[in-house]
């Protein structure tokens, strides 16, 4: 080496296990890893999503890859490995650290998996078979169960746990410690019978469709600009369901996960010539029999009177009824609720070609203290069908 240093630490090296799955490999750590890893920890999102200590240098990275060594001798010690690139072996960038993945025992069976890749590792689907690599492994030694834990919003790091089947439990308010601020958490698991190549849930992507002057597309940052004070009564939509400025990250967020977990499509409405939000449009599919979605929207105030909710509406359903080899979501029928005064979204379904098909007394209050009815609508993707 250059720097006069070994390739690696000789403490332990010879125990630690190389894994492949002919794509990705696992292997220990090496002092010539550590300006790649220096680059890693220095790099904005890694530094955003994990707990790198800040001021990241060459020395700090010695030291950890000594330790890394080490404790593959100390029993119920977190087990590390570098990620490398099999496609790389006959290049120059052979061998090159591309990231680090570690099992952390936490005893009865029960691990902990942390994993994060190298600016150049990424985009390339090394991620996945990495922790398919070192789940199994955990599983092999007798491991029963792997859990991953994540800070809210960190799609990235769910995508690979979903990908190799990890089933999301829940959100944990204030479940991490991020450089000493508490943060609400992300956690999923995965059991040593659950299969490790598919994901449990489908992710539900927001394709962009255009058509009557609208378009659907995911919401932006700036759109936050064109929110307005709702002005409907406050029954007419489940609380929460509309954003406000200060409300919008959270409810972005909601939506994202909801789409993650396969429970909910979103789009933005947008005008089709100036691209300004209009509202939104969204396909529920948590709490539906398989085959059938709920269809839900609104619009802000200065968006309704033109048409397009009801041209929101038929993208959506379009893309709802279509085939899934076709690109869409393979649905059956789509069912829709309004409440019994809203007369407006009552007559957007009817223009899309919804049925009521019955009444439901007393739904929900009024702020007035009064009660009104829920309304319950079907369209049926293929009506002739039996």
């Amino acid at each position: 080496m250059a720097d006069g240093m070994p390739p690696a630490p000789p403490s332990s090296s010879l125990t630690i296990p190389e894994l492949t799955d002919g794509v990705v490999r696992l292997r220990a750590h090496r002092f010539g890893d550590v300006p790649r890893i220096v680059e890693q920890c220095l790099d904005p999102e890694s530094i955003r999503w994990t707990t790198v200590p800040l001021g990241y240098d060459e020395a700090m990275g010695r030291d950890w890859v000594e330790t890394s060594h080490q404790d593959w001798g100390v029993e119920g010690a977190n087990r590390l490995w570098a990620i490398e690139a099999v496609a790389d072996d006959d290049t120059e960038h052979a061998h090159e650290f591309l990231g680090t993945i570690d099992v952390r025992p936490r005893g009865g069976g029960l691990g902990a998996i942390g994993f994060g890749l190298h600016p150049e590792g990424r985009g390339r689907h090394l991620m996945t078979g990495a922790l398919r690599l070192a789940t199994q492994w955990w599983f092999d030694q007798g491991g029963v169960r792997m859990f991953w834990d994540a800070n809210a919003g960190n799609f990235a790091s769910w995508r690979v746990a979903w990908a190799c089947g990890f089933t999301f439990q829940g959100v944990i308010p204030q479940g991490l410690d991020h450089r000493g601020t508490v943060v609400d958490a992300w956690r999923a698991s995965v059991g040593r019978g659950d299969d490790l190549t598919r994901p449990v849930k489908p992710w539900r992507e927001q394709v962009v469709l255009e058509g009557e002057g609208v378009r659907l597309r995911p919401w932006r940052d700036d759109d936050v600009d064109a929110l307005e004070p709702g002005d409907s009564p406050g029954h007419f939509m489940p609380p929460g369901a509309e954003p406000i400025a200060e409300t919008y990250d959270a409810w972005r967020l909601r939506r994202g996960l909801n789409r993650a977990l396969g429970k909910a499509t979103n789009w933005c409405i947008a005008d089709s010539a100036t691209d300004r939000a209009l509202g939104d449009v969204c396909l529920i599919e948590d709490g539906q029999e398989e085959g059938t979605v709920e269809l839900g929207y609104f619009l802000l105030s200065s968006a309704r009177g033109r048409g397009a909710a009801t041209a929101a509406g038929r993208l959506a359903l379009t893309y709802a009824f279509t085939p899934v080899e076709a690109g869409g979501l393979g649905m059956r029928r789509a069912v829709a609720l309004t409440v019994g005064d809203n007369d407006a979204s009552s007559a957007v379904l009817q223009r899309l070609g919804f049925a009521e098909w019955g009444r439901e007394p007393a739904f929900c209050a009024r702020e007035d203290g009064s009660f009104d009815d829920a309304r319950h609508w079907v369209l049926r993707a293929n009506p002739t069908s039996a």
